[in-house]
């Protein structure tokens, strides 16, 4: 069904249910056509993008993962013009402020998928994005259905499984090296989604013995065709010869997409050049603050004299005040507690401090892209758990947990606990979902906004006192 017939019959559903006897016709405002359309674009959008449902938590679409080729980018492609030609149709002035905001944000989403998928085609250069695994992980543990559904539905999810992975290697045209590595690390540390902990809750479920055994072969396909994928993106990665496409992707492609993901009308070369002039500001700051510093960790030493030489000097001995790979879980778990506590005594906001957030070590899957990360409770599901996730370090080789212990220092990591956990991410992800106006907002989200928060709380929280106005925690955060 065409998107604009859709929309249509679905006001008509409300002018029928809404028309009394004594008028002939009833009027429908603005808002009202706009909020039937919502409505019915979302549903269609995440039948179109199945993957993408699962990890907000729709929990309509889980059954079958699209297999990726050329026909479904052009269906995608399609949709959008569909949809955006429907959206065309509404009364966009006769809209609330609110309705206006969500009307942009569909329209935005719409003409970035068509530019991703028709002009940017990551799909052909980046492996990472070919994993079952965190979608499969997603489909497990979200509180949308009872857990033997869930069981059933992760078994349809992965009777395609080995089409699924065939498919995304044949998409693969001149990948980048880095996605390659990050596509072998992630899908090597999704294999742990269907080991020990599935198999126990397959044997624990109301399952029929009929079922339990189509599930387990379906794993069992699952794990296969996964490996087969990595040895495949292990044998590109051997071949000396193989022409990898560069990871930089130009300052044509770079304007575009960052018109599209931060949707602004600043250009890259305003927002570097303000950048730049804060850069100034900021390094005036670090040197003030590292001079400061300079007996405490130099004694009587000179100090250089060369302004990056003398701040790098004191931030390489700062570096060096940091916890073990072992320890650093706990460091951050504790660094957890006692943001949240320091928040309640200064009364910085209104705190819901009953609203269930966990530290724990990332899932394997998620893994090679940051020491830490926010998992928010997805937005159609209420109910569920935000997550701190930590990389555990003592996986990393040695040189490695080295150098991130000695980026995330006793005084970063805090920043870092701040930025990713409490108050930055993971409040942000939990007010997002218990106060957004219109569900819009938490499934079409805007990075900058979301970096922007973060970013901004590091600030406030050293502004009322945390850290007890170090030196030292001024210097990371300036370094930051």
């Amino acid at each position: 069904m065409k998107p604009i017939l859709q929309v249509c019959i679905f006001i008509l559903a409300i002018l029928i249910l809404g028309c009394n006897s004594k008028k002939e016709s009833v009027h429908v405002s603005p808002d009202t056509a706009f909020g039937a359309f919502e409505e019915t674009f979302l549903d269609a959008y995440w039948k179109q993008y199945p993957s993408s449902s699962i990890l907000i938590g729709y929990g309509k679409y889980y059954e079958a993962p699209v297999l990726p080729d050329s026909s479904v980018i052009v269906n995608n492609i399609l949709f959008s013009r569909e949809w955006l030609d429907s959206l065309a149709s509404l009364n966009y002035e006769g809209l609330s402020d609110n309705n206006k905001i969500s009307f942009n944000i569909i329209k935005n989403q719409l003409d970035s998928d068509i530019w991703y998928a028709d002009v940017f085609k990551e799909d052909e250069w980046d492996a990472s994005l070919y994993n079952l695994s965190g979608g499969c992980y997603y489909i497990i543990n979200q509180p949308y259905a009872p857990l033997d559904e869930r069981l059933r539905i992760l078994s349809k999810h992965l009777q395609h499984s080995t089409a699924y992975y065939d498919a995304a290697f044949k998409m693969l045209r001149r990948p980048t090296r880095e996605h390659i590595e990050l596509a072998i690390l992630q899908n090597e540390g999704g294999l742990s989604v269907f080991g020990k902990s599935l198999t126990d809750s397959i044997n624990a479920s109301g399952l029929s013995d009929a079922e339990k055994s189509v599930l387990n072969e379906n794993v069992s396909k699952t794990v296969h065709a996964t490996n087969n994928f990595i040895n495949a993106l292990k044998n590109i990665l051997s071949d000396k010869n193989y022409q990898f496409r560069s990871f930089r992707i130009g300052k044509d492609l770079f304007e575009e997409k960052f018109k599209y993901d931060l949707v602004t009308t600043f250009t890259p070369l305003e927002i570097y050049d303000k950048a730049v002039s804060d850069k100034k500001m900021y390094y005036s700051q670090m040197f003030a603050t590292a001079g400061k510093l300079w007996s405490k960790y130099f004694n009587d030493r000179p100090k250089p004299a060369d302004t990056l030489e003398l701040i790098q000097s004191v931030i390489d001995k700062i570096s060096l005040q940091h916890a073990r790979p072992e320890n650093f879980f706990d460091t951050l778990t504790n660094h957890v507690y006692r943001l949240k506590k320091f928040i309640l005594q200064k009364q910085l906001f209104d705190f819901d401090t009953a609203y269930p957030m966990k530290v724990r070590i990332m899932p394997a899957f998620m893994s090679g892209i940051a020491v830490a990360n926010a998992e928010f409770t997805p937005p159609y599901q209420k109910e569920g758990e935000t997550y701190y996730n930590i990389d555990d370090l003592t996986t990393y080789p040695k040189e490695k947990a080295e150098s991130t212990l000695r980026e995330y220092n006793d005084y970063a990591s805090q920043l870092l606990s701040i930025h990713e956990a409490v108050p930055g991410h993971c409040l942000q992800g939990i007010y997002n979902n218990k106060n957004s106006p219109d569900v819009i907002r938490s499934v079409f989200t805007n990075g900058a906004m979301i970096e922007g928060w973060a970013v901004y709380t590091e600030g406030m929280m050293l502004d009322n006192g945390w850290g007890n106005h170090s030196l030292e925690m001024d210097l990371m955060h300036g370094k930051l």
